[in-house]
């Protein structure tokens, strides 16, 4: 009987490790169903989320395409009210200009000129503005082609300092530059509030303070010009009159571009004085 029991023992044991096994392997099998059910779940639950953002996407460019349309529109709208006021005379030379073109520089300069519509010799003036990220664009250039109007320029150092300041607090600005040495900086600064709504307080960004004051002094006088940047982040510079060679007006064109900030130009044109705008490619 001893010898038949223990042959019995092993029979049993197996079997308990048999179950336990069987036991182990659906625990594994519905384990590995919850999570394939869990993953499917994340899948479709991502799917949706997806198709939400794409709806909301198309949502907000529609939006956007109706926002820029009004837009348009308007500006049409205020396009069509201003040309109304213009005189005759500009309202036939408008029609010269085609919407949405945008010419080379040289077919821009032809066309301004084309569509002067006054008896002086008007001025061509370049109006580029600037993405609104870049701030206080400013500067001075050379004009290659020439200055298209010669300006009264101030140099200011210690010898003459007093007067000037005298001068400009008693309203006499007669200067159309303000040039100056750093040492008598700290005084000028009492006439910012007057000089700088002018444009005219020396900064060294635009080189107009200077050490060497007599060869800037030169430079100014030689055709040295200085570009600024209004409120709106436009930079407005004469380049030249109806009267003067093309080629002129592209090198001045030119040496302006050169001095924008790279690749934040975001529109170009070109004007006569009361005349229509003449868009031109940027580069």
């Amino acid at each position: 009987m001893a010898k038949k029991d223990e042959e019995k023992k092993p029979k049993k044991a197996t079997k308990k490790v048999e179950e336990v096994e069987a036991t182990e392997e659906v625990i594994t099998e519905v384990t590995e169903a919850e999570l394939l059910k869990q993953a499917e779940e994340n899948e479709k639950i991502r799917k949706e989320q997806e198709e939400e953002e794409k709806k909301e996407a198309k949502k907000a460019e529609k939006k956007h395409k109706v926002e820029e349309k009004k837009e348009k529109e308007e500006v049409k709208a205020t396009r069509r009210s201003k040309l109304a006021r213009k005189s005759k005379k500009y309202r036939a030379v408008y029609e010269k200009i085609e919407k949405d073109v945008v010419l080379e520089i040289f077919d821009a300069i032809t066309l301004a000129k084309e569509t002067t519509v006054t008896k002086f010799d008007s001025t061509i003036e370049v109006h580029i503005r600037i993405d609104k990220k870049v701030q206080n664009t400013r500067g001075t250039i050379n004009l290659p082609g020439g200055a298209v109007k010669e300006k009264k320029v101030l140099a200011v150092d210690d010898k003459n300092i007093e007067e000037v300041m005298a001068k400009v607090k008693a309203g006499k600005i007669d200067f159309d530059i303000m040039i100056a040495v750093p040492a008598v900086m700290p005084k000028l600064a009492q006439l910012a509030k007057v000089l700088g709504p002018k444009g005219l307080m020396p900064n060294p960004k635009a080189g107009t303070v200077t050490e060497n004051l007599a060869e800037t002094l030169e430079d100014f006088k030689g055709g040295k010009v200085e570009f600024k940047a209004d409120k709106g982040n436009i930079v407005h510079l004469a380049i030249g009159r109806v009267s003067t060679e093309d080629i002129k007006i592209k090198e001045n064109f030119d040496s302006l571009m050169a001095a924008m900030p790279s690749n934040k130009v975001l529109s170009v044109y070109l004007t006569t004085t009361m005349g229509p705008s003449v868009r031109v490619k940027v580069k």
